[in-house]
């Protein structure tokens, strides 16, 4: 009698064992999935950023090296660089006469200078690479 006692004892604890344990690894296999399932989608979420959201003046940032954030984490650094495959960083310059008042820059097509003043009332034959010779080029263009 005692020994199937026993046996009965040692059915049930094993069969507890077993169970707790298919369940904890069951539980860690869902945590792993619904954390991979949450990474997954703050990426899908970055990528989905649009352009304009962008500082133009961060490309300088990455040029010179001085941008210390994006080191501390790797998910950040693949995210920018993935993000730099789409987005070509261009840095904007505005001259001083552009920013003057009544002042209309000529069309980047036009052939003109983007500096020529009075572009639209400008008259003659435009030709940018038939210049005059100067002290720099000796004429070698």
């Amino acid at each position: 009698m005692e020994s199937s006692k026993c046996c009965y004892l040692w059915f049930w604890a094993c069969s507890f064992l077993l169970i707790l344990t298919s369940k904890s690894l069951v539980l860690h296999r869902v945590l792993a999935q619904a954390e991979e399932a949450a990474t997954l989608q703050l990426k899908a979420d970055s990528s989905d950023w649009p352009a304009a959201m962008m500082s133009l003046y961060d490309a300088a940032d990455d040029v010179v090296g001085d941008n210390d954030d994006e080191m501390e984490m790797d998910d950040d650094a693949v995210s920018s660089s993935r993000r730099s495959l789409f987005w070509r960083r261009v840095r904007y310059y505005i001259s001083y006469a552009a920013l003057s008042a009544n002042r209309i820059p000529c069309p980047p097509r036009s052939g003109r200078s983007y500096y020529t003043h009075h572009c639209y009332f400008a008259s003659g034959p435009v030709h940018p690479y038939n210049r005059g010779c100067s002290a720099i080029t000796r004429c070698r263009r």
